[in-house]
């Protein structure tokens, strides 16, 4: 029995040691692995990851180039809309000449009318003393200033107190017809600038239309652009828009950082006034107002990974180097401008101000219920006591120019397209200390308090202060 049980070990061992030997067998030539890829097929393999990787890298500078259409957008609505404010003033002030030159104009034909009454009650007591009456004929029909003149001859035979008198209607008649020259012309120029200040603020209306629908079309692109991303790295749109935004952030910060330095360093000692512009940050709309947009530099796109063998998201892209600190602005303009307003009147302003937070932002709105930028400034030092004008650019022309680095609460910050050039300013904001300012931003956005982080892009040389 025993013998039984070890030769039925003995083929079970052997049936196992068979089994092994198959299972451990190399595979049939029909089971083989591939032969190696020809170098046809892996040229084609590394195109199709280099197509990949370009594909990436162009939509990354497509949607980079999304703040740029944004801000210029708003640049070039906020310019339009300072243009609008300049007319505006103009023809005020043009109305204002005119209603001066019609209140003079009516003096000076009351003095002629008195002057002409003496001469009358001149001529006419020399006609009841049995002098001749045409003296006073001549000044009854004469017409015009000429005319007069030489009519008046006839009187001045009468004595010396006819001759003062001729000569006083005289002068006033000069006058009067000088004034009313001026009135006419002043009557014309209200008319023009009226007109103009219309056309301005038509193309002011149609800037910010095209501004909103300039972003909008950006909006839509941008969107399109991150489902391409999305597809080429086999991720989703929210992924790689939340992705998107932390680049668009990050990017804003390091342009701002880098013009928040060149601005607060030291100014070079050069009196030539011509300080190089820093480029302004690529932000999103809700965090930049038409005061300071610019168009960022574009993004070096980093290289896709290689293709993994399972479909992941791609790493982020290498970030942007930091912009290096434009050189800061030459000493050209600092001090110029004139400081009548102390500390106290800046806090005054400031505490003003910040009782007109949330208004809507109206273009040529000075209150109380509305504003735009230099009607809220103008307005919060006008509660403290001093007029400072009425545009952004006339009020950087006015102000003291000073270093960033000495700004105090009231003081003012412009933005412009040229840092140097003071007609090229198009916004202005309250300084409120802290870092921190209030400003009318732009159409769509109500007034507020905000921080200067991610703002330092295209500010002026230096702040002023009123």
């Amino acid at each position: 029995m025993n013998t039984t049980y070890r030769a039925r070990g003995r083929m079970c061992l052997s049936a196992l040691a068979v089994g092994l030997l198959v299972a451990l067998a190399p595979a049939s030539t029909s089971a083989a692995e591939p032969a190696d890829p020809s170098a046809e097929a892996l040229q084609s393999a590394r195109g199709a990851v280099a197509d990949g990787v370009s594909a990436v890298a162009g939509i990354e500078v497509q949607l980079a180039q999304q703040s740029a259409v944004r801000d210029a957008a708003f640049a070039a609505a906020a310019t339009a809309g300072e243009a609008y404010l300049r007319a505006e003033q103009e023809r005020v002030d043009a109305a204002d000449t005119a209603t001066r030159a019609a209140v003079l104009l009516e003096a000076a034909n009351a003095e002629m009318e008195t002057s002409r009454r003496t001469l009358v009650t001149i001529a006419l007591a020399a006609a009841r003393s049995g002098g001749a009456i045409d003296g006073v004929q001549a000044f009854l029909s004469a017409d015009g200033f000429d005319e007069i003149v030489e009519r008046s001859t006839a009187l001045s035979r009468m004595g010396t107190k006819a001759d003062r008198a001729v000569q006083q209607f005289r002068a006033s008649t000069l006058v009067a017809d000088t004034l009313s020259d001026r009135a006419d012309a002043a009557v014309s120029e209200r008319a023009a600038t009226a007109a103009a200040a219309q056309t301005a603020l038509s193309d002011a209306t149609q800037a910010q239309t095209d501004a909103e629908s300039a972003v909008a079309a950006a909006e839509v692109q941008r969107d399109t652009l991150i489902d391409q991303l999305a597809a080429a790295r086999s991720t989703t749109a929210e992924i790689e828009r939340a992705r998107q935004d932390q680049i668009d952030a990050d990017r804003a910060s390091r342009a701002s950082a880098a013009a928040e330095a060149a601005r607060t360093a030291p100014p070079t000692p050069s009196g030539a006034g011509t300080a190089t512009p820093v480029a302004a940050p690529a932000a999103s709309p809700a965090a930049s107002p038409a005061a300071n947009p610019a168009a960022p530099t574009t993004p070096t796109p980093a290289p896709a990974p290689a293709p993994a063998p399972a479909p992941a998201p791609a790493p982020n892209p290498a970030p942007t180097p930091t912009p290096t600190p434009t050189t800061p602005p030459s000493t050209g303009l600092l001090g110029s401008g004139s400081a009548r307003g102390s500390a106290g009147q800046g806090a005054a302003a400031v505490a003003w101000a910040s009782t007109k937070l949330g208004l809507e932002y109206v273009w040529g709105a000075t209150g109380p219920s509305a504003y735009d930028c230099s009607g809220l400034t103008s307005q919060a030092w006008s509660s403290a006591g001093l007029n400072i004008t009425r545009t952004s650019r006339t009020q950087y022309e006015r102000v003291l120019k000073i270093s960033y680095s000495d700004l105090r609460p009231g003081d003012l910050i412009f933005w412009g397209s040229d840092g140097a050039d003071p007609s090229s300013v198009y916004h202005v904001a309250l300084y409120a200390g802290n870092g921190q300012i209030i400003e009318a931003a732009r159409p769509g956005v109500l007034s507020r308090l905000t921080s200067m982080s991610g703002r330092w892009g295209m500010t002026m040389d230096f702040a002023g202060r009123p």
